[in-house]
């Protein structure tokens, strides 16, 4: 096991501007390894941060999904058995985060698309646009 991949891929990714983008013959090598770097940059962020920030997402819209169904709005998803939390063995892996996170997304998508129809649910509109608005921010890349 790596204990600290984020580190070492963007240890990489700076020897890989430093050392061998300088080395390279022609501008166009130069800058198509300068954007690899960049990439592998933006995996070591990811690496460190991404779990976080769709766990993050998740809460939000657990907290959101319970609230539509609290007024009323029919989630055929979860009638038909899906999970608002991780649980089980594997729950942390990106793989699975990711995969929940996905599936609640479907959900609010759906939600959504029912709730910004009525001044009824005008509340929970705005709650899911606030959701979606702090979810773009969470996510954004410091590169």
């Amino acid at each position: 096991m790596i204990p600290y991949p984020s580190s070492g891929l963007k240890m990489l990714a700076g020897r890989v501007l430093s050392s061998v983008v300088p080395a390279l013959g022609t501008k166009f090598a130069m800058s198509d390894t300068a954007m690899l770097a960049m990439l592998m940059a933006a995996l070591a962020e990811e690496m460190e941060s991404g779990v976080d920030s769709r766990l993050a997402d998740i809460k939000t819209m657990g907290e959101i999904i319970l609230a539509a169904q609290a007024a009323g709005i029919g989630v055929a998803e979860l009638d038909s058995g899906a999970t608002l939390q991780l649980d089980g063995e594997g729950a942390y892996t990106l793989t699975r985060v990711n995969e929940l996170h996905d599936a609640l997304s479907r959900i609010l998508i759906s939600i959504h698309s029912e709730v910004e129809r009525s001044e009824e649910f005008s509340e929970l509109n705005r709650n899911i646009w606030l959701y979606l608005e702090a979810t773009s921010e969470r996510h954004k890349l410091a590169l």
